[in-house]
């Protein structure tokens, strides 16, 4: 039993942490193999003299993602009105409470807590 919940929360855990690390791996590449970057994604391969070197293309990629996470939500549900009726299924008896008696709003306390009872003899061995 414990070895499929382990092996359960580690699914979760890792299906969090690939959406986290996209960008992450995106930004790793190219800070790590540059060229191969260049070579896959850049556009400007033909013009050298904007020494993009690939940037360009990472910058598309990381908007891409920030695009795709500002997608509006649609929230048209919370336009309709919902009417909710509540009838009654119990009745609430309220007591009246005897306030003739002269004690009966008096503070009492009646509790006493002795935190270290006195020792009038030595401890035995």
């Amino acid at each position: 039993m414990k070895i499929s919940n382990l092996a359960i929360s580690a699914f979760f855990v890792m299906i969090t942490l690939a959406g986290s690390l996209k960008i992450t791996g995106t930004i790793g590449y190219y800070a790590l193999f540059t060229e191969d970057f260049v070579e896959r994604f850049c556009e400007n391969k033909a013009r050298p003299e904007l020494n993009c070197d690939g940037k360009c293309a990472l910058s598309q990629m990381l908007m891409q993602k920030a695009e795709d996470e500002r997608m509006p939500i649609n929230l048209d549900w919370l336009k309709n009105e919902t009417v909710l009726f509540v009838t009654a299924f119990f009745s609430v008896l309220f007591l009246q409470l005897n306030t003739s008696d002269p004690n009966f709003l008096q503070y009492r306390n009646l509790y006493d807590f002795n935190f270290i009872d006195r020792v009038t003899h030595p401890p035995r061995l």
